[in-house]
């Protein structure tokens, strides 16, 4: 158990800030350079403040009419991502509870702190936008954050007094029915080539409109050309198609040294290897990627919800998803599943299937469902249709304090120890305490088949051998104490390592992972991995330009004298202080 925890907002606060000249800092450029540097990219420089600050009356963005939007909005997924200084966990936009600009108010007189919203940002709408931002950054040696939707459950993309970057306005995205990377000599392939602003629904409906299909993500929002697929990028059909970075045929980055690379299998293959898996804001800023496309297919797919029993007659219906897990994966399939202490539900798809198919692949689960449960087979004319009626129907939770953990699980656990993995998942459910009736364990079972570990892509090879990804989460209200939040987030961390104890040769998801990963490398990457990522980050950005929490070239827990702190200093755990 650890034995001390750093609350989240300070824990990554400083992880790029070490060595860097953070705004406010007798270093930082003039308001003479800021402004000629503004002129040279066309007005796009702009002064941020939270997003709170129109409800402020102290503040002198105080706008009744504006905060009244701000309010109605405070938990809108989208609202927040158009917005550069808008998050999808708040917790990324404070720092202390003196810096902080949350609605409501607790008094008319209190102030709107900038919290860990950069004060500049470059609003990008090209690739050449970047190449300028990165040359100054680097010129004026600032602390470089890179920012598309703010989905990022790691708080890679805010940091006080980092000079930002908006990547949300390079938008685009289009079609070549025969695309063949550039200086390769492979067959033409349908591909799809996204700009680094675009999001998954967006492209979700142009392949729906060119009845094509495109490995991504399952939340709508999430961007699509950005950290999604340089984690991994798990999908829902990715037992079918693979996963995103498996999918990747080509992009084009910005490097530390200011120049726009197009990188593929043929040329700059060394870093193209390292942007798929090799975790996000450490190469560069992606700038366009280009996906495979495949034909589209109509779908099956399954909705259950059990009803409540028991605890120990839940977990014997969760051996009995476990039972079945194999099976579905076998056949292409891929679900969600959630599981409370006392109900399960779950959602399944099959690409190229029919409902009856489903049905069969279902048998196991469904002969085990208490009285009272419900469970029913669609036939969707194609992926966008059974999305629309599943992932993207409700607005997902934003404008709150979230965290989570993660451990993949692979197959070999679910065929010869199923009792085993349900105790674990219990046991480690048992950590959450109250959470566990709000936050269910959520099973994400969107692993890759086998047949697409062919050793091009950086992530943990565990990717390819497990079924389930298995997620613990919490929240906690903006006026938790210190002692509650650590409480909470101690509780995901001991979830985890059942987990971890339980499956010692596996990995987690660095989107979704503890941010108290032990031995992270190992975890995200594996040590092979790791040690040539390692090598490809010095050829590529030496100096560390591109610096996030537990990512290849992370100074390590160190955290600045100017960090932002969520709530109060606590004691970095020792297994944290050791530089990566």
């Amino acid at each position: 158990m650890l034995s001390s925890l750093l609350v989240l907002g300070s824990l990554t606060a400083g992880a790029s800030a070490a060595n860097r000249c953070l705004s406010g800092s007798s270093c930082f450029p003039s308001q003479a350079v800021l402004s000629a540097f503004n002129a040279s990219i066309c007005g796009k420089l702009h002064v941020e403040r939270p997003v709170g600050a129109s409800c402020y009356p102290t503040d002198p963005a105080y706008d009744p009419n504006a905060c009244n939007t701000v309010t109605q909005n405070w938990h809108n997924d989208q609202w927040r991502e158009d917005l550069y200084a808008g998050y999808q966990q708040v917790m990324w936009e404070t720092c202390t509870s003196s810096d902080a600009c949350l609605v409501p108010l607790t008094s008319n007189s209190s102030t709107c702190g900038q919290g860990r919203i950069p004060t500049f940002s470059v609003n990008a709408t090209s690739s050449a936008d970047v190449v300028n931002y990165v040359k100054f950054a680097t010129k004026y040696n600032l602390w470089v954050v890179i920012k598309n939707t703010g989905h990022d459950y790691a708080g890679r993309s805010s940091g006080k007094g980092a000079f930002g970057l908006w990547t949300h306005s390079i938008k685009g995205i289009s079609r070549n029915k025969n695309f063949v990377p550039a200086g390769g000599h492979s067959a033409p392939q349908d591909s799809v080539t996204v700009g680094a602003g675009v999001q998954w629904s967006e492209v979700y409906q142009f392949a729906d409109d060119n009845q094509i299909l495109i490995v991504g993500g399952d939340s709508p929002n999430v961007g699509a050309a950005g950290g999604y697929f340089q984690g991994a990028g798990h999908s829902v059909v990715s037992q079918a198609y693979g996963l995103a970075a498996d999918n990747l045929l080509q992009a084009t980055i910005v490097t530390a040294d200011g120049v726009e690379r197009t990188i593929n299998e043929y040329q700059n293959s060394d870093l193209f290897w390292a942007i798929r898996g090799g975790g996000p804001g450490t190469w560069g800023v992606i700038t366009s990627v280009t996906y495979k496309a495949y034909p589209g297919v109509p779908c099956a797919w399954v909705s259950i919800s059990s009803a409540s029993q028991s605890v120990d007659d839940n977990f014997a219906l969760v051996e009995k998803f476990i039972e079945q897990a194999p099976i579905w994966a076998d056949l292409g399939g891929g679900a969600f599943l959630k599981i409370w202490p006392q109900t399960v539900g779950a959602l399944a798809i099959l690409p190229n299937a029919t409902s009856a198919q489903a049905k069969q692949g279902f048998a196991t689960v469904e002969a085990a469902l208490p009285p009272g449960s419900n469970i029913t087979y669609f036939d969707a004319p194609s992926f966008q249709a059974f999305f629309k009626a599943t992932f993207d129907v409700s607005n997902e939770p934003s404008g709150y304090n979230f965290a989570l953990s993660s451990r993949l699980i692979p197959r070999s656990y679910l065929t010869s120890n199923v009792s085993g993995l349900a105790n674990a998942l219990r046991q480690g459910q048992t950590f959450l305490g109250d959470s566990a009736a709000t936050q269910p364990i959520q099973i994400l079972a969107d692993t890759p088949a086998p047949k697409f570990q062919r050793n091009a892509t950086s992530m943990n090879p565990t990717w390819y051998n497990s079924l389930w990804l298995a997620i613990y989460s919490t929240k906690w209200e903006d006026s938790a104490t210190v002692q509650e939040q650590q409480q909470l987030i101690n509780g995901i961390h001991e979830a985890a390592q059942v987990l971890r104890d339980f499956s010692p040769n596996s990995g987690a998801y660095i989107n979704e992972a503890d941010v108290y990963e032990p031995n992270h490398e190992a975890s995200f990457w594996g040590t092979t991995n790791a040690a040539r990522l390692h090598a490809i980050k010095r050829k590529y950005d030496p100096q560390n330009v591109f610096q996030v929490w537990q990512g290849i070239g992370w100074d390590g827990a160190r955290i600045p004298s100017s960090s932002a702190m969520l709530s109060s200093t606590l004691e970095v755990p020792p297994s944290l202080t050791k530089t990566a």
